[in-house]
């Protein structure tokens, strides 16, 4: 049971919550604060975007409106979505043309996929939602 809300960090965290609502931007966030952070460009420079919530153990989760996402993703120009698993469902038979789709369980996962892509590492062996 988590009883805190606010958490203390080494370093200074700012987040700017313009134009979005909900929980929905929580991994990509994460991942905007891992490469703040280490070392390096984490998305080598790569058009990379996102969704799910995040737990303070770094599990990824549900959201709704996936499919609009992915579409906007792609219209932005990204050419890899980070999908939580527990979407899965609702992005088989729905993935834009042009846009890799990789499946994510926790943060870690998200930022490997990442840095594969990042480092121009294989992508095709990365987890994607399935029919199951």
């Amino acid at each position: 049971m988590l009883l805190q809300y606010k958490f203390k960090f080494p370093f200074d965290v700012k987040i700017s919550l313009d134009k979005v609502g909900g929980p929905s931007a929580g991994m990509m966030f994460a991942l905007g604060i891992v490469d703040t952070v280490t070392p390096g460009d984490l998305t080598g420079g790569k058009h990379i975007a996102g969704t799910g919530t995040i737990t303070p153990d770094g599990a990824v989760g549900a959201i709704g409106g996936i499919g609009q996402k992915m579409y906007g993703a792609r219209a932005g120009g990204a050419t890899m979505f980070l999908a939580p698993a527990a979407n899965c469902d609702e992005v088989v038979g729905h993935i834009p043309a042009g846009l890799q789709v990789v499946k994510v369980e926790n943060l870690a996962e998200a930022r490997e996929a990442v840095q594969t892509a990042g480092s121009g590492g294989d992508t095709s062996k990365l987890p994607v939602c399935t029919n199951n």
